[in-house]
C-alpha cells in the first residue's frame, strides 16, 4: 500500500492506459478524441458530473450553478472567478461566443519586450485548428434575426457615435432566445462538447469518467501515475505513458503544485501570470424614451453584437448580453455619484427596479494586459487564488471606463459602475497559470505544450495560453488543444 496525503492507493488497482486525461472540457475532450483516432487508449477524469439535459434547469440559483461551476474568491474579497465543474468544461456553461482572436494578440509583449507567445504560433499557424473546431462544433455567425434587441440597443448606441459592430460567432443551432445559456442550455441547441467531440472520443473507446478528483501526478514506470478520488470518494489511480493536465487555469496550476515534490520541481512560473483576459464590466443607465423598448433578461446572455471600434487605440473589444435579476442582484451595481450611488439600500433597490425595464444594458471589455494574478496551493492543497489591483490593471480599468463614458456621453446616458474599489471583477475567463513559451526560464511548457523538463507531461487548457485573446478565449483554447494534440501523437508515437 501506499498513502499520498492520508488515502491509501492500492499498488494492484492500477488501471494501465496510453494517455490519462485530467479535464473534460474544450483542453481535456479534444486531445481525447485525437488520441483515440490514433488508436491510443484513453482515460479522461472529469471532477464535475455528466448532467442529462433534463437535468439542466431554468434557474440561477447559486446552489443549482454549484453544481455545474467553481466559484473562488479571492482572500480581499475584490475579486471572484468562476469556472466550469461538469462533463464538457466550459462549453456547456458558456454563453457561447467562438471568436479567432485578432493577429496583434500573438504579437503581445511581456513588460521586458518578449513576445509572449512561442515563435510560430500565431494567427496564421492557428488559422487551420480554428476551422478545425469551427467545423465539428458547427460554429457560424449569428443571424440578424437571432440578435437579441439589447444586442441592437447596444449597436445603436455605437451608431450614434459613428461606429460599427458586428454579429458575433456561435455553436447554437436554432436557439430559442430563452436567456440561460448559461446555467446549461436544456434544449440541446448548444452544441456543446457532449454533442461532438466526448461522444466521437467514447465510440473509438475513449472511457470519460465523471466525479473523478485528480489529486496529484508521479512519475512511475516510463509513464505518469495519475492519482485521483471517485465519484464514491475512493482513492484510486491511473497510470498513462502520456499524462495530459487540462483541469482549468486554476486547478490545472493547483493540480501540478500538488505535485511538485513527485515531479521533481517545478518551474517557478507555475501558477503565477494569473490573467482575466482583460475582463471589465458595466452597464449604461439610456435615457428615458430615445432607445426602444426592451426587456434585459430576454435573449442569449451574450446578447451577439460586438465591436472591435476600439481595439486599433486601446486594443480591447466590447460585447454585450442579456442580464438575469439574480445578476443585477448579485453585482455591485451603482451610479458613479448622486442618488444610487450606494450599491445597496432602498434607494438602490428603487433606482434597478426603474432601469431594468429598458433602461440599462451592459457592456463587457476584452482587451490584452499582463497577468500579474497567482494560483498557489493552502495546507490541504486546494487552490488559493491571488489577483491584486497593480497600477498597470488600475490604469487599464481606468482606459476602459474611459471608453464606456465617451459612448455613454454621445448618448445622453450614463455609466453605472460594476468594478469596486477600482479592481474588475475577475470574470470567467481566467489564462496563463501554466504558460507557453520558447524559453524553459521564462514558461512552465513548451510551444507543444510539454511540461518543460518532464517528457509526457502535457498542460493543453486555458492555462497554457501565454496572453490574452482580445475574444473570448473559448475557440483559442480549442484550437491550440488541437494543436497540442498533434504534437502529443507526433512526439510520443
Amino acid at each position: 500500500m501506499t498513502r499520498r496525503r492520508g488515502l491509501c492507493y492500492s499498488a494492484w488497482a492500477v488501471e494501465r492506459f496510453d494517455a490519462v486525461v485530467i479535464g473534460s472540457g474544450f483542453g481535456g475532450a479534444i486531445p481525447a478524441l485525437r488520441l483515440a483516432e490514433a488508436q491510443r487508449k484513453v482515460l479522461v477524469l472529469e471532477k464535475g458530473r455528466r448532467p442529462a439535459p433534463r437535468e439542466l434547469r431554468f434557474s440561477w440559483d447559486p446552489r443549482y450553478l454549484q453544481t455545474l461551476q467553481r466559484f473562488y474568491l479571492t482572500d480581499d474579497y475584490l475579486a471572484f472567478f468562476q469556472s466550469a465543474m461538469t462533463m464538457g468544461g466550459g462549453s456547456v456553461v458558456y454563453a457561447g461566443a467562438m471568436l479567432r482572436a485578432p493577429s496583434e494578440a500573438f504579437d503581445f509583449q511581456d513588460r521586458d519586450g518578449q513576445r509572449l507567445w512561442p515563435k510560430g504560433v500565431d494567427r496564421a499557424a492557428m488559422d487551420p485548428y480554428y476551422a478545425k473546431v469551427e467545423e465539428a462544433m458547427q460554429v457560424r455567425q449569428a443571424r440578424w434575426d437571432e440578435v437579441p434587441k439589447a444586442g441592437g440597443v447596444f449597436a445603436m448606441l455605437l451608431s450614434n457615435l459613428g461606429l460599427s459592430c458586428d454579429r458575433g460567432r456561435f455553436p447554437f443551432v436554432g436557439c430559442l432566445q430563452c436567456g440561460f445559456c448559461e446555467a446549461g442550455c436544456q434544449f440541446g441547441r448548444n452544441q456543446t462538447l457532449l454533442r461532438n467531440y466526448i461522444p466521437a472520443a467514447e465510440q473509438l473507446g475513449a472511457q470519460f469518467r465523471a466525479g473523478a478528483d485528480a489529486r496529484s501526478i508521479e512519475p512511475y514506470d516510463g509513464g505518469y501515475r495519475v492519482l485521483y478520488r471517485d465519484a464514491m470518494g475512493a482513492a484510486r489511480e491511473a497510470w498513462g505513458k502520456v499524462a495530459v493536465v487540462a483541469a482549468g487555469a486554476i486547478e490545472s496550476a493547483a493540480l501540478l503544485l500538488r505535485s511538485a515534490q513527485a515531479l521533481g520541481g517545478v518551474s517557478l512560473h507555475l501558477g503565477k501570470h494569473l490573467s482575466n483576459n482583460g475582463d471589465v464590466a458595466w452597464y449604461w443607465m439610456l435615457p428615458e424614451g430615445k432607445f426602444p423598448p426592451f426587456e434585459l433578461w430576454r435573449g442569449r446572455n451574450n446578447a451577439v453584437m460586438i465591436t472591435y471600434a476600439f481595439w486599433r487605440e486601446h486594443r480591447l473589444t466590447i460585447h454585450t448580453g442579456c442580464g438575469p435579476p439574480a445578476l443585477i442582484g448579485a453585482l455591485d451595481i451603482r451610479r458613479e455619484a448622486g442618488a444610487g450611488s450606494l450599491a445597496f439600500g432602498l434607494e438602490h433597490k428603487r433606482l434597478m427596479s426603474a432601469l431594468y425595464r429598458g433602461r440599462m444594458v451592459g457592456g463587457i471589455a476584452i482587451g490584452l494586459v499582463h497577468g500579474d494574478g497567482e494560483v498557489q496551493i493552502d495546507s490541504r492543497g486546494n487552490p488559493k487564488v491571488l489577483f491584486p489591483m497593480t497600477p498597470e490593471l488600475s490604469a487599464y480599468t481606468g482606459r476602459v471606463m474611459g471608453v464606456a463614458r465617451s459612448i455613454a456621453e454621445a448618448n445622453g446616458a450614463e455609466v453605472l459602475a460594476v468594478v469596486r474599489e477600482g479592481a474588475p471583477l475577475g470574470g470567467a475567463h481566467q489564462l496563463s497559470t501554466c504558460r507557453m513559451g520558447d524559453d524553459p526560464a521564462r514558461s512552465v511548457v513548451d510551444a507543444g505544450g510539454e511540461v518543460n523538463g518532464r517528457p509526457g507531461l502535457f498542460v493543453s487548457d486555458a492555462g497554457a495560453l501565454p496572453g490574452g485573446t482580445g475574444v473570448n478565449p473559448a475557440l483559442t483554447v480549442a484550437a491550440n488543444a488541437e494543436r497540442i494534440a498533434e504534437q502529443i501523437i507526433a512526439r510520443h508515437p
